[in-house]
């Protein structure tokens, strides 16, 4: 038995997959990505003449969670500059689904979100930051094409991350 399918029945058939998919995708869009030490380390020696912003922060931490909103205030304000944002959650890569990708999905929608799933923190630690002990939140703002780097290990203010930003203004496109 042969079926034939016309030109509307075939693409009413695939509109309706593509509705079917759709969710899935958009969800992945708002979602963390999963990453090992070495993906860390490439981010952390990008060469370009971006400036950028890591946050190292977790769902699980307090005054993780109060500094957001200044970070998401600012990398809106930011978008489409040289200025570049990335938060990396050290949340357990087990309760990725669960706990971070609907915090994602909430909070943190269109930012880059990355869980670094590198449970020993001692063979890592010092090769983000010389001068980090370990707590978050930590900011680190960067700029490997001037060789210039600051850092911020406690919740951050608004003023103090616009005055970290603004001392690399010169090397970055801010309009």
């Amino acid at each position: 038995m042969m079926i034939s399918l016309s030109n509307k029945h075939l693409s009413i058939s695939c509109f309706f997959i593509f509705m079917l998919i759709l969710p899935k995708l958009k969800a992945q869009e708002n979602a963390s990505r999963i990453i090992k030490w070495e993906e860390m380390e490439k981010i952390l020696s990008d060469s370009s003449d971006s400036t950028t912003i890591i946050n190292f922060w977790a769902s699980w931490c307090k005054p993780c969670l109060r500094e957001i909103p200044v970070f998401e205030k600012i990398r809106k304000e930011k978008s489409g500059t040289a200025i570049r944002f990335i938060y990396v959650s050290l949340d357990f890569a087990i309760e990725k689904t669960e706990k971070l990708d609907p915090f994602v999905k909430n909070k943190l929608q269109g930012a880059k979100v990355l869980l670094l799933d590198e449970p020993n923190y001692n063979k890592w630690l010092r090769k983000v930051e010389p001068d980090w002990n370990g707590s978050i939140p930590m900011t680190l703002v960067l700029n490997n094409s001037t060789k210039k780097r600051l850092f911020a290990e406690s919740e951050i203010t608004e003023q103090k991350l616009r005055s970290m930003i603004d001392s690399f203004s010169f090397h970055t496109n801010t309009h």
